[in-house]
């Protein structure tokens, strides 16, 4: 029985440094495992972030275009009112002229003892 007894102490002396061996492999997975979810989080932190001043300059661009558009609507008002103005004030000296040019048109038709008299009045028209 001696002989298997000193192959069990055997044994356990040869055992003794591949359990140390295992405890300091399982203790290293148990870091690395920590490690990795770490990577992680901080991964999705960061991402968030990202996101997050994305987020903050597309708001700031659409912000933006909508001012330039509406700063682009106000100038084409106020010039599309500037003409409409214009034009209507021409509309009204055309009305005038061709007003001016018929009646110098009939009283030319007219005799024309009757057009010497109204000579003046037709030039200062």
């Amino acid at each position: 029985m001696q002989c298997v007894d000193l192959f069990q102490e055997k044994l356990k002396t040869a055992l003794k440094p591949l359990q140390e061996k295992l405890k300091i492999f399982k203790n290293c997975k148990l870091n690395w495992s920590q490690t990795a979810e770490h990577i992680k989080i901080q991964a999705q932190h960061t991402e968030r972030q990202i996101k997050e001043q994305f987020e903050k300059l597309h708001q700031f661009l659409r912000d933006e275009e909508a001012a330039r558009i509406a700063a682009l609507r106000e100038e084409e008002e106020q010039k599309s009112q500037m003409m409409k103005e214009k034009i209507e004030k021409l509309s009204r000296d055309i009305s005038s002229l061709s007003d001016t040019i018929r009646a110098i048109e009939e009283e030319m038709r007219a005799e024309d003892v009757s057009f010497l008299q109204n000579y003046k009045a037709t030039v200062k028209r």
